[in-house]
């Protein structure tokens, strides 16, 4: 099967895609302390499923994921 018979969210991450999920991950996590695993796979969750569903430009993908680790805090 080739990449045309599947849609973005189906399609594996590439090395580079998975370089920039872990750098928001790693920046989302420090910047809100965010330690516990429960925590941490649901923010590795999001940011994967946002990334496939088409929010892959880094610093949009960041201020996402951050105002929503935000969100989670108040």
């Amino acid at each position: 099967m080739t990449r045309d018979h599947f849609s973005a969210r189906e399609m594996p991450l590439q090395n580079d895609d998975v370089e920039i999920c872990k750098r928001i991950f790693d920046r989302v996590c420090t910047t809100h302390h965010i330690t516990s695993d429960p925590e941490r796979d649901h923010l590795a969750s999001q940011i994967i499923y946002f990334y496939q569903h088409g929010v892959t430009n880094e610093q949009s993908l960041e201020r996402l994921m951050a105002s929503i680790a935000g969100d989670k805090k108040n």
